[in-house]
């Protein structure tokens, strides 16, 4: 039986994972459309690496992130090589210590090994390289988390899903303006250069855009997590080389240097982007393509400065060498959404990573395709069912700080720009 041709609109984690594994299961028809050429700008993951991890309170996405942990493990992957077990250190204060404790239990109730709770002393003491006081920091280990350079992961998938048959266009070409409907039915989508490309199936995998092509307000909100880079010596590269991940829910996240002598900090306190031009009443993406030389506001550098300060006192006042908003599209209740578009047909999406979709780069296209298939289990289409907007009651926040909007913050317009010793933004390629 012949397979049904699939236009996906998006080529980040979402649409090269489905692509991908499109790709496995017979589907010679499989065009991926972006503005950009892999890996793309607008994706978040695009970027210098992404914690790989199981640790969640819900059990699903335990079992997801360990499914997905065995192939970035595997010597015979396509991802061979790219992960680093570094471990992770997860860290709680008052609006998240619950959120902590809930995936602990999980662990605990999956026979996770090692996940326990530490002191500032602890830490200190096993890694001497933190020398920061972590001020009423409640602090969880989990040893069989790491990272991966993310930008290169997807650009190794999408490599192998173009060996595999699958056509990518980018450019005016691939940029996605509309979608093409009769009735009720979406047929295909119009690009930027006017051309018309038509499908059985099409996919939205379009992240912090999706607003931009459908009704989405209530569902996906575009939020950016501020990226800043610190530049390491040659002589220091070692001293830091094997610290942990360490994720503070309520400030930040630091990651080891990776083989360039770069330390990745990023900000746990969002920004949304409601004063854009395109979507009146949507936060939707503020693209580096068109803003190349954006980057981190100055309310966040100072909080990020403060963060390194609690645990690593003598980089706090280290020069960032560069900056990036880095966006994605968040739910409010922080699930995927991998379902049918509601009242149309032929219109999937596959997108709202919510800022915790990269790890799952290896397996989350399977999922797809069995969701396109009409063979995605129970538990998954509840989990991932488009939910217009409703959060359930008792639903916790790993990252609950007070939401602000990029337009109330300063110093981000030009961040970037060339000059003054700065560099371009880049990230790692191995």
């Amino acid at each position: 039986m012949t397979k049904p041709s699939v236009l996906i609109v998006g080529g980040g984690v979402f649409g090269t994972s489905t692509a991908y594994h499109l790709s496995l299961q017979g589907y010679n028809e499989v065009t991926v459309l972006d503005r950009f050429d892999v890996p793309s700008k607008d994706s978040a993951a695009t970027d210098l690496n992404k914690v790989v991890r199981a640790d969640y309170p819900n059990p699903l996405y335990t079992k997801l992130g360990l499914e997905a942990m065995e192939v970035w493990k595997d010597p015979n992957s396509i991802f061979k090589n790219m992960y680093r077990e570094s471990g992770w250190i997860m860290a709680a204060h008052d609006m998240t210590r619950k959120w902590l404790e809930s995936a602990r239990n999980v662990a605990e109730a999956a026979g996770r090994k090692g996940v326990k709770y530490m002191t500032a002393q602890e830490m200190k003491e096993t890694w001497p390289a933190l020398t920061g006081e972590f001020p009423s920091w409640t602090n969880l280990w989990s040893p069989a988390a790491g990272w991966v350079p993310s930008g290169q992961a997807v650009l190794r998938m999408a490599n192998a899903a173009r060996a595999n048959g699958v056509k990518y266009t980018c450019g005016d070409a691939g940029y996605v303006r509309k979608l093409i409907y009769e009735g009720t039915t979406c047929k295909g989508v119009i690009t930027t250069d006017g051309a018309k490309h038509y499908a059985d199936l099409v996919l939205l995998a379009s992240g912090a855009n999706t607003a931009t092509l459908v009704e989405a307000k209530e569902e996906a909100e575009a939020q950016c997590s501020v990226i800043c880079v610190i530049k390491l010596e040659p002589h220091e590269v070692e001293k830091y080389r094997d610290i942990p991940i360490i994720d503070d829910f309520e400030q930040g996240i630091i990651f080891p240097p990776d083989e360039n002598g770069f330390i990745k900090l990023c900000s746990c306190r969002t920004l949304t982007n409601y004063q854009n031009k395109k979507v009146p009443g949507a936060s939707i993406l503020h693209s580096l393509g068109d803003y190349p030389e954006d980057g981190c506001p100055k309310e966040i550098e100072d909080e990020m400065r403060e963060f390194i300060r609690e645990m690593i006192p003598e980089l706090a006042d280290r020069p960032f060498i560069s900056t990036k908003l880095c966006w994605d599209a968040l739910a409010g209740d922080l699930n995927f959404r991998i379902c049918p578009y509601p009242e149309r047909k032929n219109l999937y999406v596959a997108t709202i990573g919510s800022n915790h979709g990269f790890k799952f780069l290896p397996v989350i296209g399977k999922y797809v395709v069995n969701m396109l298939e009409g063979k995605l289990g129970a538990e998954w289409q509840d989990l991932w069912k488009w939910k217009y907007g409703k959060v359930p009651a008792d639903f916790q926040d790993p990252h609950p700080w007070p939401q602000r909007d990029l337009a109330q913050l300063t110093g981000w317009e030009g961040r970037n720009a060339l000059g003054g010793g700065k560099l371009p933004w880049t990230w790692s390629r191995l």
